[in-house]
């Protein structure tokens, strides 16, 4: 992967790129179209015409077009979710990280929200709707579901294990959640935690018990403030009796910086 901006022959990857989608060429366009960093896709996208934007979306699967679809402002994803045929708009909603869902489902009407809800996932399709029920500004309108969970019990080489098969959805795995049988958080351990750690040791023999977290109805500025002065990559979000409910990101506070 690398940045089209420090590509020297910038103008003329980008006309490989155009001329493999006019010519069909789907493994040509992949190959140079996926080697990009995804603030270049994603540029490169927004610039296309609808036919070539249509192309794109026969090229890519609903995952990799997802990866796109999330950066994009509201006024693209409004004209994207439009041309998009409704079985892969679906697939791809089902695909995104659950706060960059709910991000999108908060444009639309209730009618077009629910026609989408309806069909997608169950289990992904109820996380959305929970966190739409957060006051807008609030930590639980801002935070993923997208987390990654384990037990004191679990050893290291089995968490290793998870992580190279089973978790590549997740929004971030620089920490680990430890919970119990209630899912209320015990712990975290750090990705760095984990690596050095001898395989056969637990989660509870390496898990940080004192943690930062906040309430779900925390004003986004605070978490802002936290995130910054505790130079932290995640911050967990909890219940009243401390169950876990999800995480706010470092990259969705930057992003909410920004908007500020």
């Amino acid at each position: 992967m690398f940045r089209l901006n420090q590509y020297k022959f910038k103008e003329e990857y980008t006309y490989y790129m155009l001329q493999a989608l006019k010519g069909g060429k789907k493994e040509a366009f992949r190959k140079d179209f996926l080697d990009l960093h995804p603030t270049d896709q994603m540029q490169f996208f927004i610039e296309l015409d609808e036919d070539r934007r249509l192309r794109v979306y026969s090229f890519l699967s609903p995952e990799e077009f997802g990866e796109i679809f999330s950066e994009l402002d509201a006024f693209m994803q409004r004209k994207c979710i439009v041309e998009l045929e409704r079985d892969y708009a679906i697939e791809m909603l089902n695909e995104l990280p659950s706060d960059d869902a709910t991000d999108f489902f908060g444009l639309l009407s209730s009618k077009e929200a629910d026609y989408f809800l309806d069909r997608m996932e169950k289990e992904e399709a109820d996380d959305i709707k929970q966190l739409l029920r957060y006051k807008k500004g609030s930590v639980g309108a801002l935070m993923t579901t997208d987390v990654v969970t384990v037990t004191v019990s679990d050893s290291v080489a089995d968490v290793m294990k998870r992580l190279r098969h089973s978790e590549s959805h997740a929004e971030t795995i620089y920490y680990l959640y430890v919970t119990d049988a209630n899912n209320v958080l015990v712990g975290i351990v750090s990705l760095r935690e984990l690596i050095v750690s001898d395989p056969e040791r637990q989660m509870g023999e390496i898990m940080n018990s004192q943690m930062i977290s906040v309430s779900a109805d925390t004003d986004q500025s605070e978490v802002v403030r936290i995130i910054r002065k505790y130079g932290l990559l995640a911050v967990p979000v909890v219940s009243q009796k401390n169950m876990l409910l999800g995480i706010v990101t470092f990259d969705d506070v930057l992003l909410l910086s920004h908007k500020q």
